[in-house]
């Protein structure tokens, strides 16, 4: 499982704008160079996260985007459903309230289906933990701001 490009460069481009919060919009041009992503394909990004309520485009000179609300009210799994639809480990859960007949037709009797129904719990829950905000202060190695990493045996 892993997340598409879509997610990946949106992600980005969402953090450029996230570090500019309450500063002048970014151009869309500013985002494709710092992020290194092709305009157009930064348009489509742009366009489903306007669409999502994520973001807002500005007109005019010195226009460009900007975050509709604070880094730290976005949570990632809005940024997963605005980029990817909604976040499903398996079609055999099928989406949001899916009733259970309406799903596979091994799924009252499949043992992965309590792994799958955790797994998206789990997954959910980290999704929704997080924060854009999060996201600006981590090193590449994955650790965030005031964390110590843990040492090896302990």
């Amino acid at each position: 499982m892993r997340f598409t490009s879509m997610f990946n460069y949106g992600l980005r481009a969402l953090c450029v704008l996230a570090q500019r919060y309450g500063k002048a919009p970014v151009s869309a041009k500013e985002i494709s160079e710092l992020e290194e992503i092709s305009p157009s394909y930064l348009e489509q990004l742009l366009a489903q996260l306007r669409r999502s309520g994520l973001i807002k485009g500005v007109r005019g000179p010195g226009g460009g985007f900007r975050l509709m609300k604070h880094p730290s009210r976005i949570k990632i799994s809005e940024i997963v459903e605005a980029l990817e639809g909604p976040f499903l480990v398996s079609r055999c859960l099928g989406p949001g309230n899916t009733p259970p007949d309406e799903r596979c037709g091994r799924y009252k009797t499949c043992p992965a289906v309590p792994l799958y129904k955790k797994l998206e719990r789990d997954l959910t829950k980290v999704l929704e933990s997080y924060k854009l905000s999060d996201m600006l202060g981590w090193d590449k190695g994955g650790s965030r701001p005031g964390r110590k990493k843990k040492k090896p045996g302990r």
